[in-house]
């Protein structure tokens, strides 16, 4: 039998319909087709409950006999219970048993022709009483490591921890002070604080900017705050909880909400619960087994060989099944939850959230939700949240009432992989559909959508990176920022909530850590760069298509990837109001040849949203346009 003699899209509505994910309970109607040259005697459905790996079969009933196809349908009723639902086809004729499934994993879409059985495609079944907040789906973020952002007055190093190292120019590079074993022994801080942030609220709302995110602010001996020393104090370099609350107070004057890195699968190792220096007057747990903190942490063999976050002596691992530890996390009446909430906190980043189980993130979910339905828990996930699985558990991340949110690095890794070359247009459509296919909707439009972060090489340094060596610096600068502006403006007119990360707007550079954390750059900005960014931020801001419209991809060339944005009827993807509008981005990412596509679009006139003088004209319902090398642009259907 020939590949193209039977055939399934997950992608089309007459293959799969509704597409994507479905509500727990619902019906999903499958078809397939198989060329009627191949006498078939029963076409079966396989389908597989995630929660009890249970394997079902349905035999599916002849519906239509055309154009040389047989097609099959059957009617599947999604479980009660959310969870993963897998399914493949098997094909059984007089001569063979054939099978039908993905291509692989990653990929939906078509399937491919197996003689055993195939991957399977996947269904997220979730509970749609679970919605994410209604703002957040419209949000724009700015990102901030807070040492580095702005420091406000003067700077009194003895608020630093006792082996740091102050810098005394803000326009030095970060660096680590190691030992022989790698360990850093001393951290460097640039001094940036709480009101240095509240100092610049009126710059960042310039952006566009929504929420703002912060890396962690409690105390801490390092300069990123991950290994916290007090869960209940803002580290006193940074400033007082007054300082906080009034950043969230003027914040939100200017519209703007404050998000929360929350670091609740490790501590620091010098800490007032686990205490390994005696520099706390709590007894820690490294000092003794009749500590409170001792059964937060899991030693081995006491007090020097305990579970640490990778091996990092310095970030002890918490136990985060013990239960004084969550009453002291979520529920007691001064945990760090609600102590916060009492300060006007709503939303968090949740670091590491593989690392916590997803009974203490509901949790936490839970308290939050309580307080106010608008608040946001948001997870640090490097993979496709869906059906992520870590420490041999599938993780139930977007089945209702976990998270609201997730980083999207699959996003990131894929417009890297376009831009660089790596793949094409139509692999990249592919792979953003089935990102779709398995994020219910709610989700889908609050994943936060970043270029550059704490954890990875600023964007303007990994493009730098793979351009070809012949370049001048002159044709190499403006490649990169042609390229960073259609990354940009991509994950701006994409559905999700992009995020700025602090000085990338400004032209800021960096490899790794620490190099990827350098101040912002003050009075040196990238003028051009800046107006961009402010640019596009205004852009989403005034189109509510581009938040919480429809979309639909387009691979029209290999080097050219398009996206159109809508809403139509008075209403947004959500049902909600809105204008009728009618977007479309393209990319060109060939750094040397103009491209000419033609894309399907409704009539009329298409404006350049950047150059309102260029004005493109409708053919029998299509554009020809022409792209010039690393061009992007954003074109408006005019009534």
């Amino acid at each position: 039998m020939r590949q193209q003699d039977i055939f399934h899209n997950s992608f089309e509505l007459k293959y799969r319909e509704p597409f994507g994910a479905a509500p727990k309970g619902s019906n999903v109607t499958l078809t397939i087709d198989v060329h009627n040259r191949h006498n078939v005697s029963r076409v079966v459905l396989h389908y597989i409950h995630d929660k009890s790996d249970e394997e079902f079969t349905l035999d599916m009933d002849l519906y239509s006999e055309e154009h040389h196809y047989n097609s099959f349908e059957t009617k599947l009723e999604m479980p009660e219970k959310p969870q993963l639902v897998w399914y493949y086809f098997e094909v059984i004729t007089e001569s063979e048993t054939l099978f039908y499934g993905r291509i692989n994993i990653e990929e939906s879409g078509e399937g491919v022709v197996y003689n055993q059985v195939p991957p399977s495609w996947q269904i997220t079944v979730y509970d749609p009483s679970y919605d994410t907040p209604k703002w957040w789906k419209h949000a724009t973020m700015y990102q901030i490591f807070p040492d580095r952002f702005y420091a406000d007055g003067e700077i009194d190093p003895s608020k630093a921890p006792k082996t740091s190292l102050m810098h005394s120019h803000w326009e030095n590079d970060p660096y680590y002070i190691r030992n022989e074993e790698g360990g850093v022994v001393r951290w460097d801080f640039f001094g940036g604080n709480l009101q240095g942030i509240i100092k610049k609220l009126d710059y960042i709302k310039k952006l566009g900017i929504t929420v703002i995110y912060l890396n962690p602010i409690f105390e801490a001996e390092s300069n990123h705050r991950y290994d916290t020393g007090d869960y209940h104090k803002i580290d006193q370099l940074l400033g007082t909880k007054e300082d906080f609350e009034e950043l969230i107070k003027e914040a939100k004057k200017r519209g703007m909400e404050i998000m929360l890195d929350g670091v609740f699968s490790h501590t620091g190792s010098n800490s007032k619960y686990f205490n390994q220096r005696n520099e706390y007057n709590t007894l820690g747990a490294y000092q003794s087994k009749d500590s409170f903190y001792y059964p937060w942490y899991k030693f081995h063999k006491f007090p020097d060989e305990y579970d640490a976050w990778w091996g990092v002596g310095t970030l002890p691992t918490l136990n985060k099944e013990n239960k004084s530890y969550q009453h002291f996390l979520i529920h007691d009446e001064d945990s760090v939850i609600k102590t916060w909430q009492k300060s006007g906190l709503k939303h968090w980043r949740l670091d590491v959230a593989d690392e916590l189980t997803d009974d203490l993130i509901k949790q936490i979910y839970q308290q939050l939700k309580k307080e106010d339905k608008s608040s946001v828990l948001l997870g640090e996930v490097w993979e496709d949240a869906s059906n992520k699985s870590a420490y041999g558990h599938r993780r139930d991340y977007f089945l209702g009432g976990v998270l609201d949110s997730v980083m999207n690095y699959p996003l990131r890794d894929l417009m890297l992989s376009f831009i660089k070359g790596e793949v094409d247009a139509v692999y990249l459509n592919r792979r953003l559909l089935t990102l779709n296919e398995h994020y219910p909707n709610p989700y889908f439009y609050a994943l936060m959508n970043m270029l550059s972060s704490h954890d990875v090489e600023r964007i303007k340094t990994m493009l730098e990176e793979f351009l070809p060596d012949h370049l001048s610096r002159e044709q190499l600068d403006g490649i990169v920022q042609a390229q960073v502006k259609a990354l940009s403006l991509w994950m701006y007119a994409f559905p999700g909530v992009p995020s700025l990360y602090y000085g990338d707007e400004a032209g800021l550079t960096g490899g790794d850590d620490p190099d990827n954390r350098k101040p912002y750059p003050w009075g040196r900005e990238e003028e051009d760069l800046l107006a961009w960014y402010q640019s596009i931020g205004t852009w989403r801001n005034e189109h509510q298509a581009l938040r919480t419209g429809s979309w639909m991809p387009h691979a029209l060339h290999d080097d050219v990837f398009a996206f159109e944005r809508w809403t139509e009827n008075g209403l947004d993807h959500f049902g909600d109001g809105a204008n009728d509008e009618n977007l479309i981005f393209l990319m060109n990412r060939n750094i040397e040849e103009a491209i000419e596509v033609t894309i399907p679009v409704r009539k009329g006139k298409w404006q350049h949203i950047d150059n309102k003088r260029r004005i493109f004209k409708a053919q029998n319902e299509e554009l020809k346009i022409k792209i010039n090398p690393s061009e992007c642009m954003l074109l408006r259907h005019m009534h």
